[in-house]
């Protein structure tokens, strides 16, 4: 398998995170979870960021920190993506796909 590139993989989550925003009416939710897709989209945005900025980072050191940034952002963006699935608004198969995708991040950096 080809490897891909860190912001590739971040680009190609945030898209799919703002796919799923496009389809959901979010006017017609209760406040907890808008906020709770609000609060993807935030992670989703930051992580792409921090993400970028690891590959730009002159120093090694700079680059493990942002690493230990991305990785705490990439577990609490899939909290995220549970309690989405709990109110049923992802399925199984989103919550597999995005988790699979947020873990091989975390892995190639």
């Amino acid at each position: 398998m080809d490897e891909v590139s860190p912001f590739k993989l971040a680009a190609d989550i945030n898209g799919r995170i703002a796919q799923f925003l496009s389809s959901v009416d979010v006017g017609s939710l209760p406040h907890d979870q808008r906020q709770t897709l609000a609060t993807l989209k935030n992670q989703a945005t930051d992580i792409r960021l921090e993400v970028r900025d690891y590959g730009m980072a002159e120093t090694r050191a700079e680059q493990e920190r942002l690493a230990k940034a991305i990785a705490e952002r990439i577990e609490a963006a899939q909290a995220t993506i549970l309690k989405l699935s709990k109110y049923n608004l992802l399925g199984a198969a989103d919550v597999a796909q995005l988790s699979a995708q947020l873990d091989q991040l975390k892995a190639v950096l």
